[in-house]
């Protein structure tokens, strides 16, 4: 059994994994999809460290590539921007803000897990609940209440409905927009393009199926199939790594890693090249 690794080893790895290789680059929709549900979730652009798969990374077929200075010409950050609006709105994918708040890509297979973790019940008073406990700015309950009252609405409707339609309201409007992301109690199912707009629903409407998925799964079991498929895509990690991406207490972190490493799905005391860090490492590498 391998136990230690090169930085090289890693990323060459993560080349293939990540599709950061020219010969499996990601150029079409159907190729776009099947890249989210193989790697499970993703962020859509730029990854730093390889913390992640990255979508615009597949799509440019190269580890690391720079991002151009005129966005808007550049085939790959078109590509990417074209499929993070058009497979969410066919509803065969999630998009939006869920860690390191930045825009990330999840396939319903692992939507389900995520949203247990975000404590969410899928109940259409929930938000309620949650307000009442503290757990939701006012700006966001008001958004909650415009969606009730009437769903799907375009960003400008809801800053009308919630009287949030000024330039000094328009942080207060931002910052609730990304925590109910975050929170997983909206999600956006479309842009419009005259004039530019976002679309907002609830979650729990939009992605029924896997609100009611996710009731029938635990805690522990969420984090260990994200884990897991984290590994599969990462190869390497370390607890810090995983605190930071997943902000999930370090006593669950241990918890899932000592159940993947008696399961045989990871192994312990891995060194990488140059790191401090105690290392863990899938175990099953052919895949």
């Amino acid at each position: 059994m391998k136990l230690s690794y090169t930085l090289e080893e890693v990323e060459k790895w993560r080349d293939r994994i990540h599709r950061r290789m020219p010969s499996r680059a990601v150029t079409t929709k159907r190729q776009a999809l099947a890249f989210v549900n193989e790697v499970g979730f993703c962020f859509a652009f730029k990854s730093e460290n390889s913390e992640l798969p990255c979508l615009w990374h597949a799509a440019c077929g190269v580890r690391d590539p720079v991002m151009p200075e005129h966005t808007h010409h550049d085939p790959g950050i078109s590509f990417v921007w074209e499929m993070k609006n058009v497979l969410p709105a066919e509803g065969k994918i999630y998009y939006g803000k869920l860690l390191k708040r930045r825009p990330m890509m999840v396939s319903l297979e692992f939507l389900p897990y995520f949203y247990v973790l975000s404590h969410r019940t899928g109940l259409k008073a929930e938000y309620e609940r949650e307000f009442l406990k503290g757990r939701l700015t006012g700006t966001a309950h008001a958004i909650m209440d415009a969606l009730a009252d009437s769903s799907p609405q375009t960003t400008r409707g809801l800053k009308l409905a919630t009287g949030n339609h000024g330039k000094i309201s328009r942080v207060h409007f931002d910052r609730a927009i990304a925590e109910l992301q975050e929170k997983m109690f909206i999600v956006k199912v479309a842009e419009l393009d005259d004039p530019f707009t976002f679309v907002w629903a609830p979650l729990r409407a939009t992605f029924p199926s896997q609100v009611q998925r996710a009731r029938r799964i635990s805690a522990d079991t969420a984090r260990e199939r994200i884990l897991t498929r984290y590994f599969r895509n990462q190869l390497v990690s370390s607890v810090p790594a995983i605190a930071r991406m997943f902000r999930w207490d370090r006593q669950s972190i241990f918890h899932t890693l000592g159940r993947l490493v008696r399961e045989g799905i990871i192994t312990t005391g891995i060194k990488v090249e140059g790191k401090d860090h105690r290392y863990y490492c899938l175990t099953e590498r052919d895949s």
